[in-house]
């Protein structure tokens, strides 16, 4: 019986590297569509693919002093270092099975944030454009 891959269960790797656990792991992949349409007649023609973006976000479970520019995934710096920080590809893992789920390819920093929830937990939420996403069939 397939089990639902939920809680702080998911390990992230990035560029190889374990940085720790997440929830609220998020991936989106959008495939642009663009309308063909044709003066004189109601009806689309066709539609065609025109493009497609992937982004990524997770809410990392915080170990204290450990913020993610010193995790590597994050630039630190002025313009020149956050212009030139590397692409990431990350792994999302569920731990039970020690499986890849999820790849994300060409990863580049977008936005980051953090919040404390009754329960005391802290979280860093982070988010990145990418280039490609993979599912654990290794599918774009």
């Amino acid at each position: 019986m397939p089990r639902a891959f939920a809680g702080a269960r998911a390990k992230i790797l990035a560029n190889g590297k374990e940085i720790g656990w997440a929830q609220g792991v998020n991936g989106q992949e959008n495939i642009a569509l663009q309308r063909v349409d044709v003066l004189g007649d109601i009806d689309t023609q066709e539609i065609e693919a025109i493009g497609r973006t992937v982004s990524f976000s997770c809410d990392f479970v915080r170990i204290l002093d450990q913020s993610l520019a010193e995790m590597g995934i994050w630039p630190r710096g002025g313009t020149e270092i956050v212009i030139n920080f590397p692409e990431l590809t990350f792994q999302i893992y569920d731990h039970v099975d020690e499986k890849v789920r999820w790849q994300i390819d060409g990863a580049k920093c977008e936005s980051r944030s953090w919040r404390v929830d009754r329960t005391g937990v802290m979280t860093t939420n982070a988010t990145w454009q990418a280039r490609k996403l993979y599912d654990e069939a290794g599918v774009v």
